[in-house]
């Protein structure tokens, strides 16, 4: 997997490098597109059937695109040419990353046990901003299993406020290898 996110983020940055800024959300869209098309199964088995050509495929996929950028027709052509189309999924996702780190801002995941006000939205924005340099942009899920408070993951790094999380961490301390004894 180290070998696949290697490869699909020289594919992100070389496409990211060869756009103006101002194309960088319709390529983003493109792109993402492309990577729901290909989470199909039945669509997978055509894209990765070697008797069938590899125009064919790049015809079919760049037909879920209306008028494709230049630029994402040149990465579908590489990518199917190469055998490499598995690798959109991770392409999108570190395209969307150079997107916003070109716009100061990084990709935060919170789980929260319950809903989060504004005010606590913008005290973890301010927390990542704090930790990085670089504005949160956030994407909050709820998960009652947290008991209380939340956890917040970017990058690699994780920030774990729950209640679950600090039980958790007394179990460990107290030499118990199974969190459930404690609760």
């Amino acid at each position: 997997m180290k070998k696949s996110l290697s490869l699909a983020g020289k594919y992100a940055k070389a496409l990211f490098s060869s756009l103006s800024p101002e194309k960088y959300e319709r390529a983003s869209g493109e792109i993402r597109k492309l990577e729901m098309a290909t989470s199909s199964s039945e669509l997978q088995k055509f894209l990765f059937d070697p008797t069938l050509q590899a125009r064919a495929k790049k015809t079919l996929l760049l037909n879920f695109v209306e008028n494709p950028l230049e630029e994402v027709v040149q990465l579908v052509s590489l990518l199917v040419e190469m055998k490499r189309i598995g690798l959109l999924e991770y392409i999108t996702i570190i395209f969307d990353e150079l997107k916003l780190e070109k716009n100061n801002e990084i990709y935060a995941e919170v789980e929260t046990a319950l809903p989060l006000s504004k005010a606590e939205e913008e005290a973890i924005v301010r927390k990542i901003e704090k930790e990085t340099g670089l504005r949160g942009v956030l994407s909050v899920r709820d998960n009652p299993l947290l008991i209380a408070g939340y956890v917040i993951k970017f990058r690699d790094i994780v920030i774990d406020a729950s209640l679950s999380g600090r039980l958790k961490r007394v179990s460990q301390k107290l030499g118990n290898s199974d969190s459930r004894e404690v609760i």
